[in-house]
């Protein structure tokens, strides 16, 4: 089961504090754009967009990313 968007996995994922070991490079494309996208020091607004499109990203490919769903 995928976490609730206000759950700190998403926080952590989008801004590179927590990395994730995938083999699936659509995660890892959406990951790296979102870290270069926010920044160093990115808005709330900013963080709140990323962990938005992140999670939806999650449930689309639910079916595919089980082991990463269960690093989370």
């Amino acid at each position: 089961m995928i976490p609730d968007k206000t759950h700190s996995c998403w926080r952590n994922l989008v801004t590179g504090k927590k990395p994730i070991e995938t083999q699936f490079l659509g995660l890892q494309m959406i990951l790296k754009r979102q870290q270069r996208h926010l920044g160093a020091s990115p808005t709330e607004g900013a963080l709140n967009d990323a962990i938005g499109e992140l999670h939806a990203f999650f449930a689309k490919y639910e079916s595919v990313l089980g082991s990463e769903i269960k690093n989370l």
